[in-house]
């Protein structure tokens, strides 16, 4: 049995860091990761059996609006994690954005790094391995220059493409509505992650995972326990209505 838990952040630049930024080096007025702000956040935990079989137990979010500010929603998702130490964390691009700004946010509130995040690993331990994190992005990358999007993956997988595609766009919410859709948008974002990751772990010889039939089971389940908005809510329902039609039509062509 492996247990996962996919994370999620979204971040925001924040004028005042990237004030000071600029006032050290006039020259770079560029922003920096460096100078975001988290605002969301969001974990999910899926677990796979021996034989493939997948297990989805618990979504769980976290805003600056439902909880005040950035340290609120960091120290909530790193109580998240500290109970998880005996799952591997998964992120995509996460090494050099969402843990990064977790790690400057641990620095300026005195928060204590999930284990997963520990420069120090357990003699042994690889990326992959349980109490540790894997940047699925990185994973794909390796040794070469260019970095691929989670949209390519699910792309390539056959996930519908009117579920992810305005996901690079994530506006700052100005209401309680695009605080609703800031939910929404971070938990399936765990979700479309969690398929990538198990198309990629079946690359990896791990038996009996079929692409379609996870994607199947994980995004129904996330419309059925997540924070989904109306709007999101319908275009899971459609997602799922054409996976099952794919689904159908690849057992039909191999009876």
């Amino acid at each position: 049995m492996r247990k996962f838990t996919y994370i999620d952040t979204e971040s925001a630049w924040d004028e005042h860091l990237h004030a000071c930024a600029v006032r050290i080096d006039p020259s770079d007025r560029s922003y920096r990761v460096g100078c975001k702000r988290i605002f969301a956040a969001a974990a999910m935990d899926v677990t796979v059996g021996s034989e493939g079989a997948i297990t989805c137990e618990h979504i769980a979010s976290w805003s600056a609006h439902d909880h005040d500010d950035e340290q609120a929603v960091i120290t909530k998702l790193f109580h998240h994690l500290y109970a998880r130490d005996d799952r591997n964390v998964v992120g995509f691009g996460s090494l050099a954005n969402d843990v990064q700004i977790l790690q400057m946010a641990a620095i300026e509130y005195s928060l204590v790094l999930p284990s997963h995040f520990l420069a120090r690993r357990k003699p042994g331990a690889t990326p992959t391995a349980p109490g540790s994190h894997f940047d699925l992005g990185l994973g794909l990358k390796g040794p070469g220059k260019s970095w691929p999007h989670l949209t390519e993956v699910l792309a390539r997988i056959g996930i519908p493409i009117f579920l992810y595609e305005d996901k690079k766009f994530v506006p700052y919410p100005a209401d309680a509505q695009g605080w609703n859709d800031i939910i929404a948008h971070v938990e399936l974002d765990c979700a479309l992650l969690a398929i990538a990751h198990l198309a990629w772990l079946r690359t990896q010889r791990q038996e009996g995972l079929d692409c379609w039939t996870a994607a199947l089971a994980i995004l129904d389940w996330t419309r059925r326990h997540g924070r989904m908005t109306a709007t999101m809510e319908a275009r899971l329902v459609s997602a799922i209505a054409e996976l099952s039609h794919m689904l159908t039509a690849e057992l039909a062509l191999a009876a």
